[in-house]
């Protein structure tokens, strides 16, 4: 979800707005930090024309092109053929048309012999195979058919599974098997299966000599090095690889297949040795070399003979291409560069952002809240804020893990805050002096509001933050914090969002308009929909007389003076109620209900529950309506409607 609001979307980085709006490969200018100096000094060293392409899960993150490359160029791609047919045979795997584990003879009756009867696709393209790395020059072929005879009687240098021996005539017996069971040529099955899917015009198979020779023609396209393609071809691949085998909503390859082609398929006792470039901890997937590198850090590749390199760092969930032609021994100490550049790009925070814990002294205690920001530009104007207020007896690390709202409020462009209440216990049993709770908070009279005040002031000397796009939204106890916010906290406060907590806090009041929403389930039993005594609420309940949603929504009504009459919607079992239209007709800020019919307590949406005590989650995903009400509000609101009345 993009987040509406004014002047934010224009100051974020280049990468964060090409990823969100374009996810393809149309921005020519979409930059790293450093990416495109890091790689103009590799292409003056190398004096080679080269191109850059840098993909993530949400699309395109980098892209330069140096000394007149353009990503329509055509170029050999050597080893980095391996991954495109790897591919397309497990795309007959996933529809049950091979078997990467049965022998190879099952579909190519030449392999039907004593020697060679444990020889299956797995290892073929592992490398495991024990077949001779290239053939004898006097047993070549010029078509698929005289390569498998050719293949089938060259003796093989080891038992399957027992041996690793890198090169491309395991790669050929996987191809002829795809001909063999789909009754095409690896040209039309390619074409079909990953080309047309994945929009790769430019990209066909040719010859092993010369490379590249007769692409999408030649009666033996060598599969394992003989592919031709471009730089805009191959990012939309690895863009799929990178989505787990989807791209642009296409299902391109199951995500078991994607996870076997990077998964380490050679036998622990076997050694595998890099070929082509060094390595001191090398191991190798399904036409994929997996490296080890400083901290521990995995990156699997595919580079080519001449120097276009296609890899993936997997714990940063990203991949990358640099499309050049020069010899690999010169190529890749260059390409080692800029991937530590890259690295370095991906994890600073203009990109990144930033996750810190900070600990504040307030009344006495010492009080800490977890901030993450999401990446921005130096000069940005100002970054909405949402905090994020947990249940009685949780903390802000349980309501994050609970909520997801880290992770979707930086996708959203939000500065996210999950402030810890207080306990009998640093950091357990926590609560907040919400009103009409007898909690640790309440008996204490902790001040609550004023804490949380502080913490938007501190967040605002940390971050830009748009003191006209701050929310709270909370759960349960935090809930109910958030209606005690609402009266006490509206001159910094745009609008709060209450996911299963009622408003018993009404000592004080306010009168300047605030955005709501509610979202209650109907079936709740700690915090009744009709209000009222809870039925299974946890701990002591005493007195308690919850206050019922319709009486926070009569309140919130007449305080932002709103017609009475919502604007309904249902969705199965979600009804949403909204008003929005004023009693004087002028716009004013919005009061949303959103009721969950049968729904608990549990936080809606949530992957998991808390404890076996607690309800099953209701199927509705509390946090993207959240975020979506919010930005709404942002972008919708009335000049006059601000915290404060500025």
């Amino acid at each position: 979800m993009v987040p509406r609001f004014p002047g934010i979307l224009s100051d974020l980085p280049a990468l964060v707005a090409a990823a969100l709006l374009l996810g393809g490969l149309a921005a020519q200018a979409v930059d790293l930090p450093g990416l495109r100096v890091a790689t103009e000094e590799a292409c003056e060293r190398l004096d080679r024309a080269a191109g850059l392409a840098i993909v993530g899960t949400d699309g395109l993150l980098h892209r330069s092109d140096h000394r007149g490359f353009t990503g329509d160029t055509v170029l050999p791609i050597a080893s980095a053929s391996k991954w495109l047919a790897v591919a397309t045979v497990l795309t007959l795997v996933d529809d049950g048309k091979l078997d990467l584990d049965v022998p190879v003879s099952r579909y190519v009756v030449e392999f039907d012999r004593s020697d060679k009867r444990a020889l299956t696709l797995r290892t073929c393209l592992a490398c495991t195979g024990g077949v001779a790395p290239r053939l004898a020059r006097g047993a070549r072929a010029n078509d698929m058919t005289a390569f498998a005879a050719a293949a089938a009687d060259s003796a093989l240098r080891g038992q399957p599974g027992a041996t690793f021996q890198y090169g491309g005539v395991g790669f050929q017996i996987a191809a002829v098997a795809v001909e063999r069971v789909t009754g095409q040529r690896w040209h039309d099955v390619f074409a079909e299966r990953i080309a047309s899917k994945v929009r790769m015009p430019a990209t066909r198979f040719g010859t092993l000599t010369p490379v590249g020779g007769e692409p999408g023609t030649t009666a033996l396209p060598w599969v394992a090095g003989g592919a031709v393609s471009t730089l805009d071809d191959y990012t939309r691949f690895l863009r799929m690889l990178v989505g787990k085998g989807e791209l642009d909503g296409v299902r391109v390859l199951s995500e078991a297949s994607v996870a076997a082609m990077f998964r380490d398929q050679v036998s622990a006792h076997v050694e595998v040795h890099a070929v082509g470039f060094e390595a001191e901890h090398v191991r190798y997937g399904l036409g994929t070399w997996i490296t080890t590198h400083e901290g521990g850090v995995v990156r699997v590749s595919d580079p080519g003979a001449f120097g276009f390199t296609p890899w993936l760092d997997r714990d940063l969930g990203i991949g990358g291409v640099f499309a050049v032609r020069d010899r690999v021994g010169r190529v890749l100490p260059e390409l080692a560069r800029i991937q530590d550049a890259v690295r370095a790009a991906m994890q600073s925070p203009e990109v990144a952002g930033k996750a810190e814990t900070i600990t504040l002294e307030h009344g006495g205690r010492d009080r800490r809240y977890h901030l993450h920001v999401p990446p921005h530009a130096e000069n940005i104007v100002g970054l909405p804020l949402l905090l994020v207020l947990h249940g009685g007896g949780g903390n802000g690390e349980q309501i994050r893990e609970t909520s997801g709202l880290a992770a979707a409020g930086l996708r959203a462009g939000y500065v996210v805050v999950f402030p810890d209440g207080t306990g009998p216990m640093r950091g357990k049993l926590l609560t907040w002096n919400s009103g009409g709770l007898a909690v640790y908070a309440s008996e204490h009279d902790i001040d609550d509001v004023g804490f949380l005040r502080e913490v938007v002031t501190d967040v605002q000397k940390r971050v830009p933050i748009d003191p006209a796009c701050v929310f709270a939204t909370g759960h349960s106890n935090g809930g109910m914090m958030c209606h005690r916010l609402a009266r006490e906290a509206a001159d910094v406060f745009t609008g709060i969002a209450v996911v299963a907590g009622a408003m018993n806090f009404t000592r004080a009041d306010a009168k300047s308009p605030i955005a709501v929403l509610m979202v209650h389930g109907s079936n709740d039993q700690h915090v009744l929909y009709e209000g009222g005594t809870p039925r299974a609420a946890i701990g002591r309940v005493g007195e308690r007389q919850d206050a019922s949603v319709r009486m926070a929504i009569d309140y919130y009504l007449e305080r932002n003076g709103l017609n009475g009459y919502p604007e309904k919607k249902a969705d199965g079992k979600v009804c949403t109620d909204t008003w929005a239209l004023g009693k004087s007709g002028k716009a004013t800020l919005p009061v949303q209900v959103i009721t969950l019919e049968g729904g608990g307590h549990a936080w809606p949406g949530a992957k998991s529950q808390p404890s076996r005590r607690s309800d099953a989650p209701f199927p509705f995903e509390a946090t993207a309506a959240i975020l979506k009400f919010c930005s709404d509000v942002a972008a919708n609101r009335p000049p006059a409607a601000v915290p404060g009345g500025r």
